[in-house]
């Protein structure tokens, strides 16, 4: 009888030991995954989401946007003039000046908004619950704010501007995301064409076709 209740008592113990064991591995497993996911959706530069993530995210808050019929603004940034910064700084330079923009711009967008690094100098941020005035307003203020940088090379300061193009849908705007990605993109062409350093707003009406060219 005394075995036979030993022989439980180690059992019994064997089996907690096993289930925390497991416990402990699954939790390890997750933690990995997650942080698999992190790298995966995540710029390693700028510490900002990448352009899968952008897509991804986009989807999801488009899907929200279509629901709870709030506007959603889209806004596309683009550092004026960075190959000269890269060409006369070198690239190590320009790596720390596009950091230091991501960190701009964290600095000013909304809780709740979400930022990517695009592709190369070019960053897109997505306003849920945010109209045409609003995600003006934020756009200056990064415009702005970019513009006070004191970013300096050896004793020479380096000047920082940058180009935005915002595009807003609604409820009966019957976009979809993709279109809207593609309105500010065409909007910040146009702020280029203009002189850089402006934000220009997409109109939902014709515009002319520009073919995508290299922005210096």
């Amino acid at each position: 009888m005394a075995y036979f209740i030993l022989t439980l008592s180690c059992t019994g113990a064997f089996f907690s030991f096993l289930g925390f064991f497991l416990g402990r591995r699954t939790d390890t497993i997750t933690r990995l995954n997650r942080l698999l996911t992190r790298q995966v959706l995540t710029d390693p530069l700028t510490g900002l989401g990448n352009h899968r993530y952008m897509h991804d995210h986009f989807k999801i808050e488009f899907r929200k946007h279509r629901t709870n019929r709030q506007p959603i603004s889209c806004l596309m940034m683009d550092l004026d003039h960075f190959k000269r910064i890269n060409d006369g700084c070198g690239h190590p330079y320009g790596d720390y000046v596009l950091a230091s923009f991501a960190a701009l711009v964290k600095k000013y967008i909304r809780h709740g908004d979400l930022a990517a690094r695009y592709g190369g100098e070019e960053f897109l941020v997505i306003l849920p619950h945010c109209d045409n005035d609003e995600v003006k307003i934020v756009g200056e203020r990064i415009r702005a704010e970019t513009e006070k940088m004191l970013l300096t090379h050896g004793r020479k300061r380096v000047p920082l501007t940058v180009s935005l193009g915002a595009a807003t849908s609604w409820e009966t705007a019957g976009f979809n995301y993709p279109q809207l990605i593609s309105l500010s993109d065409k909007a910040l062409y146009i702020a280029k064409e203009n002189g850089r350093n402006r934000l220009i707003q997409a109109t939902l009406g014709k515009t002319r076709k520009n073919p995508r060219t290299p922005r210096p």
